[in-house]
């Protein structure tokens, strides 16, 4: 099957949004699997199928539901901490205490999801080999080369009956899942997690935020409810506790860049009376140059392009991929920034599969045909010199309110790009600023002996990461 890489910035608009309707889909045979719940995950689903379940589930990623689960999310980070303020009442034999930091935001990570996603509350810190995070680690840690086996004979796999994802950690979500909702419903228990959020689209009773109409998209059950859950679970538990690493790093070696965010957050924390909430978190200007600035643009596409028609044609469309805001009612896009992000995306390329003839007006023209896969490299472009000056350098102040509007949208997609981008970013981003505001405000982060300067990173499964580990200090901050 041809794949077409694209790097003209004209073309990757045009692709992922103009004439988003001639590529609307991933490459997912990989994923096919006897079980019909892996049928069944937004990121997997085609077509029209996609188009219904993303307006279904996308309420459940607002702002204003994000803000109820930060109760949750913060909870979690609350216990990292407690648990780090109780490692370093023990002996040290140095004056840092020495993490693979990487373990332990991934077990908070593991917690948050859990928390949020399942209703189930876990401390995988004070129990390490608890089931739920056992499991999670057995459904990601597949090496790159059962993956690159899975990429190359996908129909094999499945003949075979091998899956990706071993039936035995699907059988573990699907009951928990089912054992749960079921004594929700029972019970009349409410709690405000994706769960409950999900259990509402099942109802139809799930509705945009500013909006009492109930939403309308597809009908979902509870093996829909089962998939979405696993997606959430699979998207997060390694991608968010990477993000972290690489932040935590880059922070390790710029103290000065620590010193600066460190001074912001006690600020704003004495400034909010020294509580963690919502607010605070993202108020933090600095705090999103280093880790998730996000920002809202008007996207001004010229009035013939396709892009935009009506807004009431986007919406059946598009879901949420726009919001409609104001008395006018105009189209914004969200946009994420922010240096980490630019230097360590979670993934190197996105990809997209051609659905109907096209003819993409490169030079040459170039004739697609349905199934041709489309990728766009996202590491190359947020590493090339043309777009980012002196790209390998750790530069936060690329995203400050005086230099962000020099950036090209195009040349930094972290969460890919157009309505089948990320649907959980905004999550992603909540947790991760969480976590370092927090630990931050206690800690400061170290290089030791065994951290690598400079790292080099691997690709491993669906993620990159560093090869060797993360290998950090931890300091208790004495101010």
């Amino acid at each position: 099957m041809p794949i077409v890489y694209v790097r003209d910035l004209e073309l990757i608009k045009t692709i992922t949004v103009k004439d988003f309707e001639y590529f609307t889909d991933h490459r997912t045979d990989f994923f096919e699997s006897r079980e019909s719940i892996w049928s069944k995950p937004l990121v997997i689903l085609k077509g029209q199928r996609w188009r219904d379940m993303r307006a279904t589930v996308s309420p459940a990623f607002t702002s204003s539901k994000m803000k109820n689960m930060f109760v949750l999310v913060n909870e979690c980070s609350e216990q990292l901490l407690d648990f780090l303020e109780q490692s370093y009442q023990q002996p040290l034999e140095t004056g840092y205490k020495i993490k693979r930091v990487k373990e332990l935001y991934t077990r908070y990570t593991n917690d948050v999801i859990a928390t949020t996603a399942f209703g189930l509350k876990v401390d995988s810190l004070k129990h390490p080999t608890n089931e739920f995070y056992m499991m999670g680690q057995d459904a990601t840690s597949f090496g790159s080369i059962k993956f690159l086996i899975f990429l190359s004979i996908p129909k094999v796999m499945k003949f075979l009956g091998i899956n990706l994802i071993p039936g035995k950690i699907t059988q573990f979500f699907k009951t928990l899942v089912l054992d749960t909702v079921a004594t929700r419903e029972r019970e009349g228990i409410i709690r405000p997690d994706l769960l409950h959020l999900l259990i509402q689209a099942k109802k139809g009773t799930l509705h945009e935020e500013d909006s009492a109409e109930d939403q309308k998209g597809a009908k979902i059950n509870d093996e829909d409810i089962i998939a979405q859950s696993l997606q959430f679970f699979l998207a997060g538990f390694d991608t968010s506790s990477t993000l972290m690493s690489f932040v935590s790093y880059l922070l390790a070696i710029h103290p000065d860049v620590q010193t600066r965010l460190q001074e912001e957050i006690d600020k704003t924390l004495k400034k909010h009376d020294g509580k963690f909430t919502y607010e605070m978190v993202h108020s933090m200007k600095y705090l999103d140059m280093v880790v998730s600035e996000s920002k809202s643009e008007h996207q001004n596409f010229p009035k013939e392009e396709a892009a935009v028609e009506t807004v009431g044609a986007l919406e059946d469309r598009y879901g949420d991929w726009h919001l409609i805001v104001g008395h006018h009612r105009q189209l914004k896009k969200w946009t994420q920034g922010d240096e980490t992000l630019r230097l360590y995306p979670p993934g190197a390329a996105v990809e997209r599969v051609c659905v109907k003839n096209y003819t993409l007006k490169s030079d040459p023209p170039l004739e697609l045909r349905p199934g041709d896969n489309i990728m766009i490299p996202i590491y190359g472009l947020q590493h090339d010199p043309n777009y980012f000056p002196d790209p390998e350098r750790f530069d936060p102040e690329r995203f400050s309110d005086d230099n962000k509007h020099n950036i090209n949208p195009m040349t930094y997609i972290p969460f890919g790009l157009g309505p089948r981008s990320c649907i959980g970013n905004r999550f992603a981003l909540m947790e991760t600023k969480s976590l370092l505001a927090h630990l931050l405000s206690r800690f400061s982060v170290k290089v030791i002996s065994k951290t690598p300067v400079p790292i080099k990173v691997i690709q491993k499964g669906f993620n990159v990461t560093a090869e060797g580990g993360f290998w950090l200090g931890l300091e208790k901050r004495t101010t």
